[in-house]
């Protein structure tokens, strides 16, 4: 027997044809001399790794190698089935292959590691074309990425639709760039993500991106932030971060003070700097110009701040990129999972697809992620219907049956009464509580505005009072 497993040794150790040996941990125990060929990267640097099944590792390095490798979890239903895989070469490069497996079986009869052989897709054939949808969807993934890696130099904004197509032209072009970005969209559709790509594709990418957002920091902590990044004598901790990015989240909710000392900062700033500041980002769910025009945004920083903008798509306009996202964030999910998951069924694709998908791709992280734990409860590679989390089910009733998710038709004179209670607040703002002014702002008589205040239960105890 030690004989015999010696010859076999020396047959994997020289066979032209790449060869290599994964544990049942799915650790790699065996690269011949024809994988390391093929990718570039000699035996001892890639043994002793785990295959994670996901595509999101860096090209070049031995994760996305390894990754790359990976027979699908579900991989006991398929073994004869030749797997379409991209290998992440050392170069960068992506090459098609077809991966078989062999499992390795101990004396019991139970798959002790898998024997994994890799051959060229053959002539006339793509390597998508002899598996099931789960395999394929895994394979096209990493194409995709490879490619957006290839044109665009970003590979973490995945999509193919054209709302992502024409995002991707703009990112590329805004990361040559040091001009201030503004990321229009919906809550949880990416702006925060896409701000990062951006910045890191950028010349100033090997520097920290800061994030601030207006709705978990209290002012003066904002203010701190904004002195400590922008200021003209920035501290010494700042310098030692040499932050090349300050992201502001929901810009626009920004209190009116913090407003008039990000305007006093940006203009403060000097090309001669020799630390220069970092590159101003900010995000908005809605035009900023509507912003302004409710004086909710002082329309000075929102010319400085908005030099280019962005439009962000929410996830129910990209039905191209819709399966590949998940599958992402899947993939993402194995990366820390002791129990790996490849895929979804045809019923989870069918629910997830009647979804409106009000919270966007935080949403959709969120339930696959859930749907995969409860999915490797049961011991399964495949995520079931069933495995979907209860909230998520119920959102997809109440979106049947038009409940609470859908837009809900309001009474015509609830919908006057709050426009007109807006108007007179933001009159009696504007007139600093003097009513006669507010009066004359809105068109109205003094008699007939103060009728409609007390009408509305908006008259304070100094109705009496002149204000003449």
């Amino acid at each position: 027997m030690p004989r015999r497993r010696r010859r076999i040794e020396k047959w994997l150790a020289d066979s032209g044809a790449p060869v290599f040996v994964l544990d049942s941990d799915r650790v790699v125990a065996w690269f011949n001399s024809g994988c390391e060929e093929l990718t570039g990267w000699p035996a001892e640097e890639v043994i002793g790794w785990r295959c994670d099944y996901s595509s999101e590792f860096e090209s070049g390095t031995v994760d996305a190698l390894v990754a790359s490798l990976c027979p699908p979890p579900d991989l006991d239903r398929h073994f004869d089935a030749p797997i379409p895989i991209q290998i992440s070469c050392r170069d960068g490069r992506s090459l098609p292959q077809v991966l078989h497996v062999f499992p390795l079986v101990d004396v019991e009869g139970h798959a002790d590691g898998f024997l994994c052989m890799l051959r060229p897709v053959p002539t006339g054939e793509t390597a998508t074309s002899t598996e099931t949808p789960t395999h394929r969807l895994h394979a096209e993934l990493a194409a995709l990425r490879h490619s957006l890696r290839e044109r665009y130099g970003l590979d973490s904004l995945l999509g193919s639709g054209p709302e992502m197509t024409r995002l991707l032209e703009q990112a590329r072009l805004s990361s040559d760039s040091r001009a201030s970005v503004c990321l229009i969209g919906e809550a949880g559709s990416g702006r925060e993500h896409t701000a990062r790509a951006i910045h890191y594709a950028g010349p100033l990418g090997d520097h920290s991106f800061v994030p601030l957002d207006s709705h978990r920091l209290p002012p003066d902590e904002q203010s701190q932030v904004i002195e400590r990044m922008l200021g003209s004598a920035r501290t010494e901790s700042a310098e030692v971060l040499r932050p090349g990015a300050l992201f502001l989240a929901e810009v626009d909710r920004l209190p009116r003070d913090i407003q008039q000392l990000l305007l006093e900062r940006i203009d403060g700033l000097s090309s001669d700097d020799p630390s220069p500041a970092p590159r101003l980002m900010v995000s908005s769910s809605r035009p900023l110009q509507e912003a302004v025009a409710r004086e909710e945004l002082l329309p000075e920083l929102h010319y400085r701040i908005s030099t280019i903008t962005i439009s962000v798509p929410p996830l129910r306009e990209r039905d191209d990129d819709f399966q590949k996202l998940a599958q992402h964030f899947l993939e993402r999910h194995n990366q820390t999972a002791a129990v790996q998951v490849g895929g979804l069924s045809t019923d989870s694709w069918t629910a997830l697809g009647q979804y409106g998908w009000p919270g966007n791709l935080d949403e959709l992280n969120t339930v696959v992620r859930e749907a995969a734990h409860a999915a490797a409860e049961r011991g399964s590679a495949l995520i079931e219907a069933g495995d979907l989390p209860f909230a998520f089910r119920t959102g997809i009733d109440a979106q049947r049956a038009g409940g609470p998710l859908e837009d809900p038709i309001e009474p015509l004179e609830e919908v006057l009464q709050r426009v007109e209670r807006d108007q007179l607040a933001r009159a009696m703002r504007r007139a600093r509580g003097n009513k006669a002014e507010a009066a004359r702002l809105l068109g109205l008589t003094r008699p007939r505005l103060y009728r409609r205040l007390e009408q509305l239960g908006m008259l304070g105890d100094d109705a009496q009072r002149d204000d003449g």
